[in-house]
């Protein structure tokens, strides 16, 4: 049996890639409801712009999963846009286009109007663009893989904990638990240094201005604050105070004054599993028979699909799509993509 500890979309994901390689025996594991932790609060982004090979690679991946699943998962291939509002975020976003273009990604330079009408754009100093990036529904995301894997032989227990006696039954035990990776590491005397860090999303709206618009998720490079639409409504993230709509407010009054309201329709806050680095600790840890998939730092719902996958060819000693050794959880270097952060 593989017991894997965690069942929000990685733990799902992992039980996904195990079965389509043809494992009956994997039990997955959750105290809290299905769909009820961190993925249930994302954003819904995918995108191949990153800063690294590795991360494009793991991006490139995973979209047929995306594309082959769209109306299952809400997938719309919309884009995403990047803004440079400073000189350094100019030059920050020609370095991504030149990595970017070398690697195969269909990097453009669009007006950014054409693509967001109502953006105040008179100042911005460039953006990059790439089609291959889009939408997506999380909790859909997650469903998905739990309905594929578990028609395939996996079974999900959720509201339950493993005993010690299934944990040491287990062929193989997978640390999928999100921020409390560091904890149930530590349990089974494994090092997973993730930390939680708290992140918000701001709803506004509805606008009528949005209907038929195929909004792109929209970032500026500098600063940070982001926003994508959702069913006439702009969600919005960002930096500094996650409690406080002020800022957020006055970024939209700068950059979407259209939907600069003076009170969010709505508001919550999810957790990221953040690493030192910024990326996630995939592969084999220190105790035998122990592997990890946790810490991705905001990345998960998007390298599912190819970290699924692929630890789970490297649990069964196969050969996994994409070579994944970097994100070793025993690295002693850390890894470099800006985009990341």
């Amino acid at each position: 049996m593989i017991a894997i500890l965690g069942g929000g979309v990685i733990g799902a994901a992992v039980a996904w890639g195990l079965t389509r390689r043809g494992r009956r025996d994997v039990a997955v594991y959750d105290l809290l409801p299905a769909g009820s932790g961190s993925t249930a609060r994302a954003l819904g982004g995918f995108r191949t712009q990153h800063g690294s090979a590795l991360n494009i690679a793991l991006a490139l991946a995973s979209r047929p999963w995306f594309e082959e699943r769209a109306a299952r998962i809400g997938f719309q291939p919309h884009g995403y846009l990047y803004l440079a509002e400073t000189e350094a975020a100019a030059a920050d976003l020609k370095r991504r286009a030149e990595l970017q273009c070398a690697l195969g990604l269909p990097i453009q330079h669009p007006d950014p109007r054409a693509l967001v009408p109502f953006l105040v754009s008179d100042d911005l100093l460039g953006a990059n663009f790439c089609a291959l990036d889009g939408l997506c529904v999380p909790t859909l995301v997650h469903r998905t893989f739990v309905e594929e894997a578990t028609a395939a032989g996996a079974t999900f227990r959720y509201g339950l904990e493993a005993s010690e006696g299934e944990l040491a039954a287990a062929e193989a035990v997978v640390v999928c638990a999100g921020m409390w990776s560091l904890r149930v590491g530590q349990e089974l005397q494994v090092s997973l240094p993730v930390t939680p860090l708290e992140r918000a999303v701001f709803q506004v709206g509805p606008y009528a201005w949005l209907d038929g618009l195929r909004v792109p998720m929209t970032l500026e490079a500098g600063s940070g604050y982001h926003f994508r639409e959702k069913e006439g409504r702009l969600l919005v993230m960002g930096p500094g105070d996650q409690h406080a709509w002020g800022h957020f407010r006055e970024w939209l009054a700068r950059r979407a004054p259209e939907a600069a309201r003076a009170r969010p329709e709505a508001h919550w806050t999810g957790f990221y599993e953040v690493t030192s680095d910024h990326h996630a600790l995939v592969g084999a840890t220190e105790r035998p028979g122990v592997w990890a998939a946790c810490g991705f730092s905001g990345h998960g719902v998007m390298q599912a699909p190819a970290v699924g996958d692929s630890l789970a060819a490297m649990i069964l000693g196969q050969t996994p799509p994409v070579d994944v050794g970097a994100l070793s959880p025993l690295r002693t270097q850390p890894l470099q993509d800006s985009t990341q952060l």
